[in-house]
Formats: structure tokens, C-alpha cells, sequence
């Protein structure tokens, strides 16, 4: 009976307490409305610099989540001058704001104008560490009598392959003085700087290397015009051109010549091979001249590319080594690469696929290797997915929603930068919303991660939600990672230009995550990234109303119906193939096209693998695997590929 009456009346206390909630929302909501409209008016105020009518309004918003953005631009509109301690209180109580580091840089650069190191060096961290700041710090440190420290941090700072700001010049004017600019600093500088490409540094650097003066005038001019490297007599060892400084000529000349004309450069290779470079001069001539040539499918690159790296030490060079012989038909090359390459390698579901495909395309009598293939058939990703449809075996999407802390929820909703992004979401002030979210994260454990993904799906805040489920390394709660996100509009426009919905989400998927207002460094906007450009041409095409702005491409369903309308225009350039159509989209139909020229048949799997953009071809392949799980996800069977998309002619 105790326990009966106790559960009664706790049943009957949470009855109240809802009951006074719901009759307090009203009131919070107007209270809230009110509060918005304050905030607003006190920004306008402090726009037009009317600091009485601000002072007055901000000073009823003292709980409203937006008010430290008062206190910061108040204080930014005169931090030249503000007391040290008001600044240091701001960023005690307010430092957690996205945009307080740009007010603590602005003020460190003011604490060393004034040469206050005790407060800058008190104030100064990892994130706020510039050269600016830490050169006269490290000056300070010499005058304070830690010599050898600051010498050998002045070295560090000088050796670079850029210039560094006026600030640090005091510093190496007196590390220059000590005598610690030697002959030997200043060349591997210009080595640096050359490397870079800063020329005109590389010329002023010259006179700190009088004793090698036309050695290291001949340094620049051959990186300035590596074709020099053609005339092969002036670039032999000898008494005035040491072997190790003539190598380190010859690196930067064919390194900066691979980079611009990669079959140039491997011709005059076989003219200094026999010079003494080091595994790392040699792995970075490997990337420069054999990665990009086989990035062209050039096959000489192979001959290279083994010569210089024969026990596989750079992954990059290793794989391309793997698609070059993949593409030019070398399958016992392929097949011995996988074999040997480092476990980390070995292990990939990328190369556990093409070993096998490489066993079956260099011994057609092994067969299906149906069992073998299913082995990686548990993958959810491109090649598990392949492998799947090779065993027969269905998709492994191996979806687990995810289990949500209610601590760990308790203590993101509880966080004030999650309190002020929900605020700015909530106004439609969208890029402030991520910037306070994503800020917010570097706070967070892996279950508070997750707690913070499944409160962004809760909102139906697509993008954030999914990035942030990646952040915490949870791959399988596909309804987070792969939400039915504008699922009408999406299905209608598919419908309407005769294109799979599959294909449509995946695309959209890849292009935004579902951001709305996603704008790309290129200037690609919306959903669906649409160049401006193309957008207009595309609605001119479809009759699509579409005003000259960016707001207008940037909404939702027009942004759905052009991209719909492009997507269906590519797919029909290039013949009903979504693998080039989705390259297309991504690159350009361009360089598809390019891509494609005179090429003779071949396994679609093989091309997409040997695609010369890393961007494209991660691209095309996320495309194709997010296409089978939208495809499971409504009810459409959605192969990888389809039979007329598996080669490419």
C-alpha cells in the first residue's frame, strides 16, 4: 500500500508539473517572440552607434541564449581600446563563441604591440599560435637569457618555404648576428622556397651563400627552367657541384618539371638516375612524375614507379601502380601488387576485391570464386556491394540505429553553444546554427556526438545530423546517414524527367548531405549544387521560372527541379549510363568526354577505379553504393550498375 501510495502521488506530481507547463508555454513563447525582437532592435542600435538606446535593450536580454553576440560586437567596436580585464572576462565567460578567437587574435596581436608577454604568453595556446605572435615572444625569450632555446627556435621559424610576417624580423636579424644563418641553413631554405615556388625569395636568399654563389644562382635558374636538366654535361659532380647539392638541384628541377610536364621530366630521368637521392627524394620524384603520368594512363610509369619505390613505402604510389596495371590489362601485376602490398593496404575492401578480380581476369579457369567473393560480400560500401552482386548474395546494409545515452543528451542539450545554435536555427539564421553546432563539438565524447546527431534528426536537420553520426564513427544508423529527406519533390521531379529516385537521392546525398543552403568554394548552391550558370541554362532549357538570384536557385524544390533537369540531360548525353553521367555531373561532361575518347571496351569497374580525380571517382562510387541503399530504403530493387552500364564503350 506504501509503495502504491507513493506511486500514486509521484504520478499525481508529474500530472501538476505537466499541467503547469503546458499553461506557462504560452507565456514562454510570447516572452521568447519579445526577447527576438529586443535582440534585433539592440544590433540595429549598435549598428548606427546609438550605445544608450543598446545599453538599454541588452540589458533585458541577459537570459536570452543570443545575448553574449551583444556583448562581443559591443566590445569588438572598440578593442583597441577596452581594458585587458574586460576582454579577459569576456573570453572567461563568452569564449566558447565561434567567433571569440578572431576577438583573441585581434587583442594578442595588441598585447604584443604593447609587449605585455606576461598576459600574452598567459593567454597564448595551440589554436592562437601564429608566426606573428610567437617571433617577438621567442625574441623576448633571448633577451630573458634562454639563448639556446630561442637560437634553435629561430632557426626553425627562418627555414621555410615561405616568407614569414615583418614581426619576426628582429628575431632573425639578432639569430643572424649569433652566427646561426650558416651556408648550410640558407641552401636547404632555398631549397624549401624553391619548392614552392617562391622565386623572387629564392633570388633575395642568394646572397646568404657567398662561397657557393654561381652554384646556388644555378639552383634557381634550373628550378625557374628545369629544360636546363637537357643539357646534361653541366649537371655532373664535380669540384665546384658536390653530389649531395647537385641531387638536391636535380629533385627540385624534375619535381617542379613532373608537376607541369610529367613525360618530360621521365625523359630526362635515365640522365641522373646514377645520383645519390634518398628514399624521400626519390618517393617524391615517384609522386610527381609517375603518379601523374599514370593518373594520364601512361604504362612507362610502372617501370618508374617500381624503381623508385620497389618495397612499397608511399600508399599513393602503391595504388597507382595497382590502377595503372589495372587499366592497361597487367592482371598478374595487379594480382602480385595486392599480394604485397602493406597490410593496412591488403586489408582494404578495395583491394580485397581486386585481388580477386585480378586471380579472375588472369585465369579465366578459377572461376566465379562465388565463396571467395563472399567474403567481403559483409561490406557496406562499393566493393562489398560488387562482391554481393559476384556471390549472389544480397546488399549488407547491416543498418543498427543507434543507442542514445540519456546523460550524455542531457549534456548536449544543456550546452550553451547547442542552446544558442538551436536559437539561430530557429530564427532561419542557418550558417550561424552550424557554425555554434560544429563549434559546440570539440567538447563532446563519442556518446555526446552521437546524442548531438540524433537531436539534429530530431530537428530534420539533415546535414549536421549526418555529420556529426560520421564524426563519432557510427556507420550504420542509415536512417540518420541516409534520411528520406524532401522525399516528395524529389520522387515527383525524378518521375517527371523519366530518372530513377535512387539515383536522384544519391546524387543529392553526395552534393549537400541535404543542405539547403550549401554553397561550394566553386559557388556551387543548393541541394542539388548547381552552378549559377548552369542553372540559368538549365531552367532556360525546361522553362523552368527561375529569377537571376541566388536565393532562387537556393529553394528547396526549384533547386530539386533543376538539378532533376540537368541530371536528366546528362543522362541522356551520355547514352542512359549513370556511371558517366554521375562522373559528368561531378567533373564536367567535358572531361567525361575526354575521358572516353577513343577508349576501347572495358569493365565499367575498371574505369570507375582509374578515374584521374580522386574527387570524381570517390564521387562516382559513393553515387552508385548510396543508390543501393536509397534503393532498399524505398522499396526499389537498385543494382550497383545495371547489365548496360557494367562496361564502358
Amino acid at each position: 500500500m506504501l509503495v502504491h501510495a507513493s506511486s500514486t502521488l509521484l504520478r499525481a506530481i508529474r500530472l501538476l508539473c505537466v499541467s503547469l507547463l503546458l499553461l506557462s508555454l504560452p507565456a514562454q513563447a510570447d516572452r521568447l517572440t519579445e526577447q527576438r525582437r529586443q535582440y534585433d532592435q539592440a544590433r540595429a542600435a549598435l549598428e548606427r552607434g546609438d550605445m544608450e538606446r543598446f545599453n538599454s535593450l541588452s540589458s533585458g536580454l541577459t537570459d536570452y541564449p543570443l545575448y553574449p553576440y551583444l556583448v562581443m560586437e559591443s566590445l569588438r567596436k572598440r578593442l583597441d581600446r577596452a581594458p585587458h580585464g574586460e576582454i579577459e572576462q569576456f573570453l572567461s565567460r563568452h569564449g566558447d563563441l565561434p567567433a571569440a578567437s578572431s576577438i583573441k587574435a585581434t587583442w594578442l596581436k595588441r598585447l604584443r604591440a604593447e609587449g605585455d608577454w606576461p598576459r600574452l604568453r598567459r593567454h597564448l595556446d595551440a589554436d592562437s599560435l601564429t608566426a606573428e605572435l610567437e617571433c617577438p615572444l621567442v625574441l623576448q625569450d633571448w633577451n630573458e637569457g634562454k639563448v639556446e632555446q630561442a637560437r634553435e627556435r629561430a632557426r626553425e621559424l627562418w627555414t621555410v618555404g615561405h616568407s614569414q610576417p615583418d614581426a619576426c624580423t628582429p628575431l632573425f636579424e639578432r639569430w643572424r648576428a649569433s652566427g646561426g644563418l650558416t651556408e648550410a641553413v640558407a641552401w636547404e631554405r632555398i631549397r624549401l622556397v624553391l619548392l614552392h615556388r617562391q622565386d623572387a625569395l629564392a633570388r633575395y636568399l642568394l646572397r646568404y651563400v657567398p662561397s657557393q654563389q654561381a652554384l646556388a644562382e644555378r639552383f634557381v635558374a634550373t628550378a625557374i627552367n628545369p629544360r636546363l636538366l637537357s643539357d646534361v654535361s653541366k649537371y655532373q659532380p664535380g669540384a665546384n657541384q658536390p653530389p649531395e647539392q647537385l641531387t638536391d638541384i636535380v629533385t627540385v628541377a624534375l619535381r617542379r618539371l613532373g608537376r607541369d610536364d610529367a613525360s618530360a621530366a621521365l625523359a630526362l630521368w635515365p640522365h641522373y638516375q646514377h645520383l645519390p637521392f634518398s628514399d624521400e627524394q626519390r618517393l617524391a620524384l615517384t609522386r610527381d612524375i609517375g603518379v601523374r603520368l599514370a593518373r594520364r594512363h601512361e604504362p612507362r610509369a610502372l617501370a618508374f614507379m617500381a624503381a623508385n619505390d620497389p618495397e612499397l613505402k608511399d600508399d599513393t604510389v602503391t595504388e597507382w601502380r595497382g590502377r595503372l596495371a589495372l587499366r592497361t590489362g597487367q592482371w598478374h601485376n595487379v594480382l602480385d601488387l595486392t599480394r604485397h602490398m602493406p597490410e593496412h593496404l591488403r586489408q582494404q575492401s578495395r583491394w580485397r576485391y581486386w585481388e580477386l578480380r585480378s586471380r579472375q581476369l588472369a585465369n579465366s579457369a578459377v572461376g566465379e570464386l562465388t565463396e571467395d567473393y563472399a567474403s567481403l560480400a559483409g561490406e557496406r560500401d562499393f566493393y562489398g556491394f560488387l562482391a554481393a552482386e559476384r556471390s549472389r548474395r544480397p546488399y549488407a546494409l547491416n543498418h543498427q540505429p543507434v543507442a542514445v545515452d540519456a546523460r550524455a543528451a542531457a549534456r548536449v542539450a544543456n550546452t550553451a553553444g547547442i542552446i544558442r545554435a538551436r536559437e539561430f536555427h530557429a530564427r532561419g539564421d542557418y550558417l550561424d546554427a552550424r557554425r555554434e553546432w560544429y563549434h559546440a563539438e570539440r567538447l563532446f565524447s563519442r556518446e555526446e556526438l552521437i546524442a548531438q546527431a540524433a537531436l539534429a534528426r530530431q530537428m530534420d536537420w539533415y546535414f549536421p545530423a549526418i555529420r556529426g553520426i560520421s564524426k563519432a564513427r557510427h556507420w550504420d544508423d542509415l536512417e540518420i546517414r541516409f534520411p528520406l529527406a524532401y522525399r516528395e519533390p524529389i520522387v515527383r521531379q525524378a518521375r517527371l524527367r523519366q530518372l530513377n529516385s535512387t539515383w536522384v537521392y544519391a546524387i543529392t546525398r553526395q552534393e549537400s548531405g541535404f543542405m539547403t543552403d550549401a554553397r561550394s568554394h566553386a559557388g556551387a548552391l543548393g541541394l542539388m549544387q548547381l552552378m549559377p550558370a548552369t542553372a540559368q541554362e538549365t531552367a532556360r532549357r525546361n522553362n523552368i521560372p527561375l529569377a537571376n538570384t541566388s536565393s532562387a536557385v537556393l529553394d528547396p524544390e526549384r533547386n530539386i527541379a533543376l538539378g532533376t533537369a540537368y541530371l536528366s540531360q546528362l543522362y541522356s548525353q551520355f547514352r542512359g549510363n549513370r556511371v558517366l553521367a554521375s562522373a559528368a555531373y561531378n567533373a564536367g561532361p567535358g572531361r567525361v568526354r575526354q575521358w572516353t575518347r577513343d577508349l576501347p571496351a572495358m569493365p565499367a569497374d575498371i574505369w570507375i577505379e582509374t578515374i584521374p580525380f580522386d574527387e570524381t571517382r570517390s564521387y562516382v562510387q559513393s553515387v552508385l553504393t548510396y543508390g543501393v541503399i536509397y534503393g532498399e530504403k524505398l522499396g526499389i530493387r537498385q543494382p550497383v550498375m545495371e547489365p548496360h552500364e557494367k562496361y564502358i564503350e
